[in-house]
């Protein structure tokens, strides 16, 4: 999905932000050191990514907005937020959501089990309240972060959706 979105030409750098504390996560999370290493594993060969800390170093539990504040702060403007689709369907329970949208524009890879008309209509409702919204023909394999989690406790093979080195190191270092 990233190599897709890495050939936009409007695409200058793509920041790969781990969360701090992710509200909507419960359970336990991995450490920020070890994502971080993943991370780094994972996207190192993709043109224009680049591993960013500063999500990590705000205060508090990840929340898009204060991020996007923090950013805008640096100087960064005009940033493209990328989610996929099922995120888009639900974006109007994010936090503060309507002033993500006047923060940045969103660019949406489509997801396996979300109806285009469904997708549509959402991009509809929220381009009504100021959004700029880029459906893009990406369509990454339909796997979440919670199968892989959840494949580690059933001993599935996981070759096929991992970086091998990333792999290595969940298993080296007993993540999951």
């Amino acid at each position: 999905m990233l190599e897709g979105i890495a050939r936009q030409p409007e695409i200058e750098k793509i920041l790969i932000m781990p969360a701090k504390a992710p509200p909507h996560k419960s359970g336990v999370v991995v450490s920020a050191e070890h994502r971080v290493n993943m991370c780094k594993m994972a996207f190192c060969g993709i043109e224009k990514c680049e591993i960013s800390l500063e999500e990590l170093n705000l205060p508090g539990k990840s929340y898009t907005v204060n991020t996007l504040h923090h950013l805008n702060k640096k100087g960064i403007k005009n940033p493209v937020l990328v989610i996929g689709a099922d995120s888009l369907v639900n974006f109007n329970k994010w936090y503060r959501y309507d002033e993500i949208l006047s923060l940045a524009e969103l660019y949406v890879y489509k997801r396996e089990g979300i109806d285009v008309a469904v997708l549509l209509s959402a991009k509809k409702e929220l381009e009504k309240q100021g959004a700029k919204i880029t459906i893009l023909d990406i369509c990454p394999p339909a796997v979440s972060s919670t199968d892989i989690r959840a494949a580690f406790g059933k001993a599935e093979n996981l070759k096929s959706l991992l970086e091998p080195n990333v792999l290595k190191y969940i298993n080296e270092h007993s993540l999951y």
